[in-house]
């Protein structure tokens, strides 16, 4: 019993102790509207177990919108999002898990999800992007 304590303090110990000394640089998930066609508004909510973000709009070529956070330790972390928007006399809609945590807390990562006419695609940690997601049509 003693022994499972101990690991659990280490954990806890190295987890604040990194977050706070900066050690452990959060993890950000970011949007990008990159809708060349339509030029709509791309719109974005997210949530988590203790979040709700909001409601946020991206205008084409707009600056994105990101959120950083780091991983809870003993709950994984993660976050839901929706994203809209709309074409020619179609609205499109996609739901999905824009960030999992790791089964051991993750420092410093990135995910870029990059929303265009015909996906939407995610960046990991700076490697080229992969389709994800195709756009359900409302």
């Amino acid at each position: 019993m003693n022994l499972w304590f101990n690991i659990l303090f280490l954990i806890f110990a190295l987890y604040f102790g990194f977050s706070e000394a900066g050690l452990c640089p959060k993890n950000t998930v970011v949007f990008q509207n990159s809708l060349a066609l339509s030029q709509s508004t791309l719109k974005v909510h997210c949530r988590s177990f203790d979040d709700d973000l909001g409601d946020h709009s991206i205008l084409f070529k707009a600056p994105p919108y990101n959120f950083s956070f780091h991983d809870e330790i003993v709950f994984a972390t993660w976050f839901d999002c929706d994203l809209f928007h709309k074409g020619e006399n179609v609205e499109y809609q996609r739901s999905f898990r824009a960030y999992k945590g790791a089964y051991f807390f993750r420092c410093g990562a990135l995910y870029v999800w990059n929303a265009r006419d015909d996906a939407i695609y995610l960046s990991k940690d700076r490697k080229p992007e992969k389709l994800m997601y195709y756009w359900i049509k409302d």
